[in-house]
């Protein structure tokens, strides 16, 4: 990360890999707790992976328009 960062990027930039993180961990739990059913399973996933998309594009969105992040690209 470059020195001229801007603080609302830190900030979303954090959120997406909250929610990366919550999803893959998701993907690769350990088999220790409870399974859930297939259809569970399915739900969760879905609903992690929406979380990490949101995220994402809420990131690139503000990379497109804030100008201190513009001048790093």
């Amino acid at each position: 990360m470059s020195e001229s960062e801007c603080a609302a990027l830190k900030k979303l930039r954090d959120r997406e890999d909250r929610a990366h993180t919550a999803w893959t961990s998701f993907l690769y739990r350990n088999e220790v707790k409870p399974r859930l059913s297939e259809k569970a399973k399915r739900k969760h996933q879905k609903e992690e992976m929406e979380a990490y998309q949101q995220a994402h594009k809420a990131r690139l969105a503000h990379m497109k328009t804030c100008p201190t992040c513009m001048s790093n690209l």
